[in-house]
Order: structure tokens, then sequence, then C-alpha cells
């Protein structure tokens, strides 16, 4: 771009801008030009030739118009193709827990799996006193064996599978003792821990919090066990007889 001449820049040497710029730095502000507008140039003279500001306007609210139904247009589609969460009841959230805890196991060449803890069981999320109709639950179920030999070995093959069902998956302490959490997929969360008590594995997960008092919730399993019918998660369960009186 030339200094001077007609291709001059804005506030290049000898334009009047850059002498109005200077006698504003120096408070001569009398000495200043009066602004004069431009007309048109170039390819948009021929356009606006003819045109008036009152014929302009139009033109404008309809390209405004035009913009703002275009942008909702953009967040309708946008929010039609978001998928709304899919909430599960409780017990659907159980069978999901206790599934993939047996599944789990099922990658680990360790016999001896049992329910430990006992039952799949019921547990407050939202807490009934604040009401029935508000209250939600989720069920939690673990599975122990005696520990195996290859703890690092093992606690990868648990994170693999969990990563191939979606689940966002972290180690702790990967080269001793493994931990490995998991987050997501068919559950809430879950756990192997390859240095539980008594030297075991484990593997347990919790549903995601679902509609339902927790307190109904196993008062209805229990009831239902009362009648002779196995619970998913009642599978291995040592019943201890109460000694006769």
């Amino acid at each position: 771009m030339s200094d001077n001449g007609e291709q001059a820049g804005y506030l290049d040497k000898g334009t009047e801008s850059l002498r109005n710029t200077a006698r504003a730095i120096k408070g001569e502000t009398e000495l200043i030009t009066e602004y004069a507008p431009l007309g048109p140039t170039g390819p948009l003279k021929p356009l606006l030739e003819g045109m008036n500001v009152s014929a302009a306007k139009p033109h404008i609210r309809i390209l405004t118009a035009a913009a703002s139904a275009l942008m909702m247009g953009m967040t309708i589609t946008a929010c039609a193709e978001k998928e709304p969460p899919t909430t599960i009841s409780a017990r659907e959230g159980r069978d999901r827990a206790v599934e993939l805890v047996f599944n789990t196991t099922k990658q680990l060449e360790v016999t001896g799996w049992w329910p430990r803890n006992g039952v799949a069981w019921a547990q407050e999320c939202t807490p009934r006193s604040r009401g029935l109709e508000d209250a939600t639950s989720n069920y939690s179920y673990d599975r122990w064996a005696p520990q195996g030999t290859d703890h690092i070995g093992d606690a990868k093959r648990v994170a693999e599978y969990w990563e191939s069902l979606g689940m966002t998956v972290r180690t702790v302490n990967p080269t001793t003792h493994p931990t490995v959490f998991a987050e997501g997929g068919p559950v809430d969360r879950a756990v192997f821990d390859t240095h539980a008590a008594d030297q075991s594995y484990s593997v347990g997960a919790t549903a995601p919090c679902s509609p339902g008092d927790s307190v109904a919730l196993n008062k209805e399993d229990q009831a239902e066990r009362d009648q002779g019918k196995v619970l998913p998660g009642d599978e291995g369960l040592v019943i201890q007889e109460e000694p006769s009186q």
C-alpha cells in the first residue's frame, strides 16, 4: 500500500485523517476539519444508484427476519436431534448392576465367587422425608472371591471389558494392587478391587438413581423371596438357619 497519493490509507502520510489526529493531540481542535461522508465507490456505486434510504430499510428488515428465522430453525433442529435422558426403573437398574457384576467375574480365571454382602439392596438417593412421591433409590450389588495371582493382568482385563461397554475407566495402583473404577455404561458406577479384605477380589456395581422408595422396594423384594422367588443377585446366597429354641 502506498503511503501517499491515490492509494494512501486512512492514516497514511499527508492524509486529512492523519492531520486531524495531530491537531487533536496538540489541542488544536478548532483546526480540525468537518467530517464529509464519502459517496459509494467501486461495485457498490451502480448497486446503490437510484436507491434511497427508505427503499433500503425494508430490505434490511427482510434480511434480519430471515436471519432470525434461520437461527431459530437451527436451534429447533439441534434440540430435536438431542435425545432426552432415559430414566429406568429401580429394578431395571438392579438387574443391570447384577448382570454387570456377573459378566465381569466371567472375564477372570478365578472361581469361588459369592455375594459376601448379601442380596442386591436398595438404598435411598432422595430421602423419603422429602415426600414419597419425590423419593429416589438405587440398588448396589457385589461379589467376592479368593484373590487371584495375576493382579495386574486381571485389572487390565476388567478395565478393557468395561471400556468396551462405553464406561469411563481409571485404575489406581496399577503396578501393585490395582483397583479399577468405572462410571457410565449400563450402571452408574462400578469397582474391581484386587486387594479387598481377607485376601479377596471384589466386584461391585451401583445402579443409577430412579424413582421409588428404598424401604418399600426392599420390603417388596423380601416378600417375593418369602414366596420362594429367586431375584437377580440371590444366586449363591448362603442362607443361615436360625437356631431352634
